[in-house]
């Protein structure tokens, strides 16, 4: 029994990271330009109080 039970589970591994989603797609493409945006106001707002 634990000889069929090791395999299985690579199998059932293999398949759950197979379909995994990517980390490249449009959604997280906009969340990070997003960020920048932010991430560069508050910058400017920094420069700008310390001149």
């Amino acid at each position: 029994m634990p000889i069929l039970i090791i395999p299985i589970g690579f199998v059932l591994w293999y398949l759950a990271y197979e379909t995994k989603p990517i980390s490249n797609d449009e959604a997280t493409f906009t969340w990070e330009e997003e960020n920048f945006v932010k991430r560069t106001r508050l910058l400017n707002i920094l420069k700008e109080s310390f001149k």
